[in-house]
């Protein structure tokens, strides 16, 4: 198993540009095929404008949306015009209302999506509707790059945020490329239910998992010295010196991370390292 195509976005011209380095950074170290879409949004809300005005303010919007797109198509086709990966460029303008059914029809045949934090004071709301369409819509792995971030070369040392959950085990499954090719793997596994005689050691059979496959895992259990999950992976990861934290996306539902939070929407909005989420 490899990844062949990866992919990433573009919506805002005047937008740091870290995950799109770190998608070259991350296809080029996979040898994979590196697809940029450069995004062009029209907002317009056809109920805010009188009669005969709207067609008008469509066009406009229009007109500036494919011209933010190609603003993005000439920037990108400009970086990457001596790299020696395989790339292509797409361009895509479309209404903020379609934006989740038309990425989610870009991203379908990736196997991979790089995307920046999406939770910040300087996003739009475009940059979550990217996560969920890649999630839930293309239903492929995502890794969020922090801005400021480096990647690294190769993801030498791996952090596994582990609950047995079947999201954390599609994660695994998701980053077993970059997994089996680690130099050292953790299994990190918080506040573990009380064993009994009929559970297994926990993390135990992910472990093994990942030996048969050719990686070479460590379990640490840690108990729980605060009540954000989040927190203490981004802090265990930060002070183990780990290039990727792997996690499972949305165990709970998406609008109940949206009212009362959860580990997902937490690390999507603080994360500190790289993390490949998937579901």
């Amino acid at each position: 198993m490899s990844y062949r195509t990866i992919v990433t976005l573009l919506n805002d011209p005047e937008a740091p540009t870290g995950a799109l380095e770190a998608a070259i950074a991350l296809a080029s170290a996979q040898d994979a095929h590196l697809d940029v879409i450069c995004l062009g949004i029209d907002r317009t809300d056809p109920g805010l404008y009188y009669a005969g005005s709207e067609a008008i303010a469509i066009g406009t919007a229009q007109r500036e949306a494919r011209a933010n797109a190609a603003q993005l198509e000439e920037r990108v086709t400009e970086r990457l015009a001596h790299e020696s990966l395989p790339w292509e460029v797409q361009i895509v303008t479309v209404h903020e209302n379609g934006l989740y059914t038309s990425l989610t029809d870009r991203m379908r045949y990736a196997d991979m999506a790089v995307m920046p934090t999406p939770y910040t004071p300087q996003s739009r709301g475009e940059e979550a509707t990217a996560v969920e369409a890649a999630l839930f819509g293309a239903d492929i792995p995502i890794v969020i790059v922090p801005e400021g971030l480096e990647m690294p070369p190769r993801f030498s040392r791996v952090m596994v945020g582990w609950d047995e959950s079947d999201q954390a085990l599609a994660a695994v499954r998701a980053a077993l490329p970059i997994v089996t090719s680690a130099d050292e793997v953790e299994i990190t596994v918080i506040d573990p239910p009380r064993r009994d005689a009929d559970s297994p050691d926990p993390g135990g059979r992910l472990a093994r998992f990942i030996d048969r496959h050719g990686g070479n895992p460590e379990i640490a259990v840690l108990a729980r010295s605060e009540p954000n999950t989040a927190n203490m992976l981004n802090t265990r990861a930060i002070q183990g010196g780990y290039d990727l934290l792997v996690i499972g996306a949305y165990g709970h539902s998406r609008l109940r991370e949206a009212f009362l939070g959860g580990v997902t929407r937490d690390m999507l909005r603080d994360a500190k390292v790289p993390v490949l989420l998937a579901r």
